[in-house]
């Protein structure tokens, strides 16, 4: 059975990265968990259990780039030329 949380933002962050498999999609949630997704909003609000009061969820979308990898960017060094132009320079003049 999935763990309560006092309130449903706290579930979201202690949850956060198994929504990974909604991505592209509006989820209601409560501190229990997840209780209706879709892509479509209007097929997601409908399928919210009438039980629950409009105050006791959160809406919420989850986005497709929340999951991406972050970019990484790596060092360049740049060398003189100057060795390299002299060099040419001698093979010019041959």
């Amino acid at each position: 059975m999935a763990a309560e949380y006092p309130t449903a933002n706290e579930w979201y962050k202690a949850n956060r990265r198994g929504l990974k498999k909604y991505r592209g999609e509006w989820i209601a949630y409560t501190n229990k968990g997840v209780i209706s997704h879709d892509r479509d909003y209007r097929k997601m609000k409908d399928g919210i259990p009438a039980d629950i009061p409009k105050l006791g969820y959160v809406l919420g979308r989850i986005f497709e780039s929340e999951f991406v990898e972050p970019v990484r960017f790596y060092p360049v060094r740049m060398r003189s030329l100057k060795s390299h132009d002299v060099i040419m320079e001698q093979y010019e003049r041959c």
